[in-house]
């Protein structure tokens, strides 16, 4: 019997010594899931009236270079680079000699070949030339006037004349060079017309139809500013992924501006029927490809994931976000990405002014 009271002694002992581990477990598990404190902050209601600025660079409306349509000599270059030219004017000239005999050759065979035709059909209307032969005497003159009027055309060529007003901007030529047809020997642009280029990121494709104006800013002429109209923006990106976008002057007030200025131009934007809010910026996370904020909800305490999306950062770190949120709803501002959804969060305490650190 005595052995047998001594196993349930031992018995008695395990069982309780494990009741007391599993509580000492069970307590030391609920220490451990502490509950997270955070940073908060109240969302704000925001006027989205706004405006953004991007740089940008003044450019002639038309800036191409000449060429002759014939090759020769280049006998005279009346202009400098930085000289002002009126539509028609003759700009440079080729030496017409070699021309001028080609065409004198070609006339003298135009009228040679036309009298005969005269002849012919003169002749044909009396019956005393076949059909053939008249249609191979209109067919050569046909080829003799197109080569005659190719050889005035070649003499006209041999002058480069200003397709609009503008300014010389470069000379790839001097006189005496000999140049073929198609190379460009004068650079002209139209000055009197520029337009404004600027490169924007994606997001201000979408937001282009609400834009109220656009005005550029020169940093020589700071008191000033010239409004801009939309031209058309190019929907290819470049190797930065920015969609160049063209600006021209409405009303061609261009005083003071010049091609190859460096101005900024500004958007200011119309309302949206969408309210938006300013947060901190640190209270946006990624998640899924998407931007998002932790919205508190005051009973529970818990926190309840909310997408948004950033209309813009401003300098001084404040996000201009639109969601599914309300003012004065209270967000997650530091902390984000320690928090789960539906995780139950402390808000921390406001510091204060006298317990500098809460050393007391």
């Amino acid at each position: 019997m005595y052995p047998n009271k001594q196993y349930k002694h031992l018995l008695i002992t395990a069982i309780a010594g494990l009741f007391i581990t599993t509580g000492c477990s069970s307590r030391n598990n609920e220490q451990n899931q502490t509950v997270p404190i955070v940073k908060t902050v109240r969302v704000q209601y925001q006027n989205d009236r706004f405006t953004k600025s991007y740089p940008a660079r003044v450019k002639a409306a038309s800036n191409i270079r000449l060429a002759f349509r014939v090759a020769g000599p280049i006998k005279n270059i009346y202009v400098d680079e930085g000289d002002q030219v009126q539509k028609g004017a003759v700009i440079a000239q080729l030496d017409p000699r070699d021309y001028e005999l080609q065409l004198n050759g070609t006339e003298a065979k135009y009228r040679e070949v036309k009298a005969e035709v005269d002849r012919i059909t003169a002749l044909y209307n009396k019956g005393k030339v076949s059909d053939n032969d008249y249609d191979k005497a209109v067919s050569g003159l046909k080829q003799i006037k197109a080569l005659y009027e190719s050889h005035k055309n070649a003499i006209k060529d041999t002058k480069l004349i200003a397709p609009f007003a503008g300014t010389v901007t470069k000379v790839f030529f001097d006189e005496q060079e000999i140049v073929d047809a198609g190379m460009p020997i004068i650079a002209l642009a139209d000055t009197r017309n520029l337009e404004v280029v600027a490169h924007l990121p994606e997001q201000e494709l979408d937001n282009k139809e609400r834009i109220m104006n656009v005005v550029c800013h020169s940093i020589y002429h700071s008191e000033q500013q010239w409004p801009l109209t939309l031209k058309n923006i190019v929907t290819q990106s470049n190797v930065n992924g920015l969609y160049p976008a063209y600006f021209k002057f409405p009303d061609n007030n261009i005083e003071g501006l010049l091609p190859g200025m460096s101005v900024r131009i500004s958007f200011h934007y119309k309302s949206s029927d969408k309210p938006y809010f300013s947060v901190p910026s640190t209270a946006l996370f990624e998640k899924d490809n998407a931007s998002h904020v932790w919205k508190v909800d005051t009973t529970s305490s818990m926190v309840n994931r909310v997408r948004v999306n950033i209309i813009r950062i401003d300098a001084n770190g404040n996000a201009l976000i639109e969601g599914d949120l309300n003012p004065d709803d209270i967000i997650v501002c530091c902390g984000v990405h320690a928090i789960h959804d539906g995780e139950k969060i402390k808000e921390q305490s406001p510091s204060s002014n006298t317990n500098i650190g809460n050393l007391l």
